[in-house]
């Protein structure tokens, strides 16, 4: 296992992902920052209960750490209890886990006013569906500019280069459908490069 998909080398990458110091982690976990630190550094190995408290705090699924996730026939994500993150004025919600073959991965999107999705366009196989909730929004799609209403759907071939943002002064809401044949992940990561903990919040 290399230093980047070990325990302390996926924690490192997601604190940086979160910006949180190792302090700010250490007392949302309720462990020490020397335990961070040398839970990073790969000196010491985690407790279950460890990696547990720093899931918690973190709100990912202890898999996060390890290499292979479980999956499950059947996902109910109530409202309630769906896995989520925030951070830099864009509120990702997902399922929180996978099923077997999977090609669909539906997310719950919240951009904040004057937000986008990252200056760089994204490519992936498969198709991409966009409901629009509440608000407004824009996608960018291979050169050409679409904005997205309440009611709205929006379907593409996401090989074209796309990105969207929310230049106005609501904040806007929409359902985000990523498809792919052969139930890879590659989307997801591509679409959230800037969150890599996204396939395994929850």
């Amino acid at each position: 296992m290399s230093k980047a998909t070990s325990p302390g080398g996926r924690l490192r990458n997601l604190r940086t992902e979160r910006n949180l110091s190792q302090r700010a982690l250490a007392q949302l976990a309720g462990i020490s920052t020397n335990s961070i630190s040398l839970i990073e550094r790969e000196e010491i190995s985690p407790s279950v209960a460890t990696l547990q408290s720093l899931a918690a705090a973190l709100n990912i699924r202890m898999s996060f750490f390890f290499e292979d996730e479980d999956e499950q026939k059947v996902l109910h994500a109530k409202a309630a209890t769906r896995p989520s993150l925030n951070s830099q004025g864009v509120y990702i919600e997902s399922t929180g886990g996978r099923i077997p073959d999977q090609e669909m991965e539906p997310f719950l999107i919240q951009l904040a006013p004057n937000t986008s999705s990252g200056e760089r366009q994204v490519i992936h196989t498969g198709h991409e569906i966009v409901y629009c909730l509440k608000g407004k929004f824009e996608y960018f799609i291979d050169g050409d500019s679409y904005f997205i209403e309440k009611g709205d759907f929006l379907l593409f071939e996401a090989n074209l280069p796309h990105l969207w943002r929310n230049p106005f002064d609501a904040p806007a809401e929409f359902i985000l459908i990523l498809q792919t044949p052969g139930a890879t992940l590659d989307p997801v990561k591509r679409h959230f490069v800037e969150y890599p903990s996204i396939p395994h919040i929850g």
